[in-house]
């Protein structure tokens, strides 16, 4: 009963700030200013606007969830996001995994790679819509508890948000798998959702985020508090802890993450004007 309170809790945060920060709230305030500006990725959530051409980040992150008596987790899990072409953008995922369970093991999971397209861009009024794919390949050992030992394909819908007081976003999707080993990986619906609050004086966001699956008798929902910090313009470290809210879901987790944005075609425009 406790888990299912705290459940309807995390559920209640994330939409009561989407009322407190509607649209028609803030639009008010913010008419004169560009919405992708206040944008601020999530940590656990995937983010929903695709990189523009020109723009290459590497993500680094590790992570640990606690499960019973043993865990998992990704240590180095490396992402690059990158723009394919106008409101096309791009990313690959290519994360060491280990496990630990009487024995541990350590070595490469499971491959991905995602492409998404900017439906509609957010405004002032509006908040912005992505069509995505996520495709992942067994390349982890799943007898070892590095993969899922699978081939999998999950398309998604995203939204977001953005105003100077808070950045609201999330995704939607169905995950179908192909098995090639015995696995209890199986088709499923996920829902991510996430809510920023920027203290910009301090380069730092408040970051709540519910995330969850959906398979009949086996679903699993987290609800992850975290914080960001902005070292510099181009980069950023973040920290979470994810909290299971029912009893299929890895009781406790934490999140480290380091961003670099290693090119960016704004930066490189402004200086090669300056230069003229």
């Amino acid at each position: 009963m406790r888990r299912n309170r705290l459940d309807y809790f995390g559920v209640l945060l994330i939409a009561t700030a989407g009322i407190l920060f509607c649209p028609a709230v803030v639009s008010a305030q913010s008419s004169n200013t560009d919405p992708e500006v206040h944008i601020v990725e999530p940590i656990i959530t995937e983010e929903t606007m695709p990189n523009e051409p020109g723009d290459w980040d590497l993500r680094l992150s590790g992570s640990y969830m606690w499960q019973g008596v043993g865990g998992s987790g990704f240590l180095p899990r490396p992402q690059l996001f990158f723009g394919i072409a106008n409101r096309w953008g791009g990313e690959i995922e290519v994360p060491s995994a280990f496990a630990s369970a009487g024995t541990n093991h350590y070595g490469i999971g499971d491959i991905s790679a995602t492409v998404k397209y900017l439906v509609r861009e957010p405004s002032v009024r509006m908040p912005g819509f992505v069509l995505g794919l996520d495709m992942t390949f067994p390349s982890g050992n799943a007898d070892k508890g590095l993969g899922e030992g699978v081939y999998e394909a999950a398309p998604f819908v995203a939204t977001v948000y953005a105003s100077r007081r808070a950045v609201l976003q999330g995704n939607f999707g169905y995950s179908t798998v192909h098995r090639i080993s015995k696995t209890d990986a199986s088709n499923q619906i996920f829902y991510n959702g996430a809510v920023v609050f920027p203290f910009e004086r301090f380069n730092t966001f408040l970051v709540s985020e519910i995330n969850g699956t959906h398979i009949p008798g086996r679903d699993q929902v987290a609800f992850s508090p975290g914080l960001k910090y902005n070292l510099t313009p181009d980069r950023y470290l973040a920290i979470a802890f994810p909290a299971g809210l029912n009893a299929q879901t890895p009781r406790f987790g934490i999140v480290l993450q380091l961003q670099i944005a290693l090119r960016s075609a704004k930066n490189e425009i402004a200086t090669e004007a300056k230069c003229h």
